[in-house]
């Protein structure tokens, strides 16, 4: 056991103290170490055009996941899965490394540890590096997160808190800004421990606007699509039957998506269908359509989407106003008034749905009874 520990600590020490060879382009490499059915895997970067940046981001991932310790715990014979998903872009790198372990008497034991990281100078991230007033930024996001995770939240969960919000533990990647909580301040009904993902979108107006800032960079500070540019990128997603900031598409198998993401309860029936929502935090404020069988979902296809947050290429829910998405797509093949009634089967607002059709797909917007988009919805 003592050559296996020695070979591994030996691999750790020669990934973490050098940096990699130069590579054309920056990417993220996976090292990893397995001992029978049992793996320790985690991200190095390779390729930074500044090797001791790269130096200084490999080493803080290597201290701060404890992967020496894991990897002493899997020589030494202990059960466990170590992995991370990853993301890096041109400004930043961000990575979620998880460890799940089994402890005596069959009992799971779950952690994350969330680093986010600036590649101009390899620190890691906080948020006076992304938004002009941290301070105002957390307090709308804690606002919508308590609306949002407390709907699906009873009094017999012991970890509900959702306030404070993790400042100092987040990720990001293309489509937005994750904060994972301790498992003790907030987990879902599964155990696994909570966190909420915010669109980035959702927070415009609070990002920094320096044009040499983190948020410059990643293009969260773009100037808003034309209107032809706008209709033109919508009518791509609904014919390909794929919104950009989901991976999923309509047809997909209801099974796989449930085993992946996770379901919150039993699904919610509407005339015509079932809403599915998923525990993943990409998926708050997010309804899957199905069908309408009882019997489970084991044949059951995606039929929809629906967005209660976030936006769809300029299109945002809770700001857009009907008239302007008209002036962008122009006049609806269809306009659905959903009553009173109609509305609490569906789980929306009263107001009028307008129906855009884009090959074999339709985009439906939902507006309230003042003309602001309340829903987008890919059927």
């Amino acid at each position: 056991m003592r050559r296996r520990l020695a070979a591994l600590l030996t691999v750790l020490l020669l990934v973490s103290g050098v940096a990699f060879s130069k590579a054309e382009t920056a990417k993220v490499e996976d090292v990893s170490a397995t001992m029978g059915e049992n793996t320790v895997c985690y991200p190095q970067l390779s390729g930074l055009p500044s090797s001791s940046v790269q130096k200084k981001i490999n080493d803080d991932v290597v201290l701060s996941g404890g992967i020496a310790s894991l990897l002493v715990k899997l020589a030494s014979g202990g059960s466990l899965q170590a992995g991370h998903e990853s993301f890096l872009n041109e400004a930043i790198f961000s990575t979620l490394l998880t460890v799940e372990s089994k402890q005596p008497g069959s009992r799971r034991e779950q952690s994350e540890t969330a680093l986010t990281y600036a590649l101009s100078d390899g620190e890691r991230l906080t948020l006076n590096r992304l938004f002009s007033d941290p301070a105002e930024a957390v307090g709308r996001m804690e606002a919508l997160a308590e609306e949002s995770l407390s709907r699906e939240m009873t009094e017999y969960m012991d970890n509900r808190a959702v306030a404070p919000l993790p400042t100092d533990a987040f990720t990001m990647d293309e489509w937005g800004v994750t904060f994972h909580y301790p498992a003790d301040q907030l987990s879902f009904a599964s155990g696994a421990a909570g966190a909420v993902q915010f669109f980035y979108e959702e927070l415009d107006g609070l990002w920094l606007p320096d044009e040499d800032g983190i948020p410059a960079q990643m293009g969260l500070l773009a100037a808003e699509r034309s209107a032809g540019e706008q209709k033109t990128a919508i009518a791509e997603a609904v014919t390909a039957g794929k919104l950009p900031m989901l991976p999923l598409t309509l047809g997909q198998s209801m099974t796989e998506i449930v085993e992946q993401y996770r379901l919150v309860r039993t699904p919610d029936a509407f005339p015509g269908g079932r809403y599915f929502l998923m525990e993943a935090p990409l998926f708050r404020d997010i309804y899957l359509i199905s069908d309408d069988m009882q019997a489970g979902y084991d044949h059951s296809v995606l039929r929809g989407v629906q967005l209660r947050r976030g936006s769809l290429y300029g299109l945002k829910v809770g700001t857009s106003l009907r008239t302007e998405w008209q002036a962008s797509l122009g006049q609806p093949a269809e306009i659905i008034t959903l009553t009173e009634s109609m509305a609490y089967d569906y789980q929306l607002a009263a107001g009028d749905c307008d129906v855009y059709r884009f090959g074999e797909h339709e985009l439906r917007l939902y507006a309230d009874e003042n003309g602001v988009l309340i829903c987008i919805q890919l059927c």
